[in-house]
């Protein structure tokens, strides 16, 4: 079964105004995704990028990465580390991840591992490219070590549709993740920003190894 889904694409900076059609997938997306989980795998065991587990837990559900989606959603190809100001210097990582009880909702999540000086300035960085329709917050990590880190999160605008983003930074790790899919709405009502900064704390411990995933 073939499943064409609409989504938006997180660009350059965290710039996510442009729209892209997710297929169903055939062989060829299929090869890709097993690339690049292969290609992680390698990256993984050579201490090189972000941790990117398999599942995350998380509040409301669990998520779950996928291979094939992030082939298709950030081929290699086509990525150009220098539109990620936030990430500038680090070890880069892409990931698709959904929650376990509904696909329909998409996290499109870009990381990078290494030596942070200034979280407060990546995280900054991220949103200074994006006009703002909700203008980014932080939210409380809620973690006892998580000194200096941040987590702020804020909703744009795109073509009459409301996109939830967050950012991380602590001191070895940036991450951006934009809510796609049935996390957009053309209702400003209707964008759970909550929701979307609980799974980016869960997936900032998980990617950093602080908790089993």
């Amino acid at each position: 079964m073939t499943v064409a889904l609409i989504v938006v694409v997180l660009l350059a900076g965290g710039g996510f105004l442009a729209w892209s059609q997710l297929g169903g997938g055939g062989e060829t997306e299929a090869r890709q995704g097993q690339g690049q989980s292969q290609e992680r795998e390698q990256g993984q065991s050579q201490g090189q990028g972000q941790n990117v587990p398999e599942v995350v837990k998380s509040t409301p559900a669990e998520l779950r990465y996928d291979a094939k989606a992030t082939a298709q959603m950030y081929p290699p190809e086509k990525r150009d580390p220098s539109s990620y100001p936030e990430l500038k210097g680090l070890a880069q990582t892409d990931s698709v991840y959904y929650p376990k009880d509904n696909r329909s909702v998409t996290l499109g999540v870009h990381t990078g591992a290494g030596t942070v000086s200034n979280p407060e300035q990546r995280v900054a960085a991220a949103f200074a490219p994006n006009a703002m329709a909700v203008a980014p917050k932080d939210f409380d990590l809620q973690e006892p070590d998580a000194e200096g880190a941040v987590l702020r999160c804020g909703i744009s605008k795109g073509d009459g549709v409301y996109i939830p983003l967050c950012v991380w930074a602590d001191s070895t790790s940036v991450g951006d993740v934009v809510g796609v899919g049935d996390a957009t709405s053309r209702s400003l009502k209707k964008v759970d920003l909550k929701t979307l900064a609980q799974q980016t704390s869960d997936l900032r411990k998980a990617m950093r190894g602080d908790s089993a995933g």
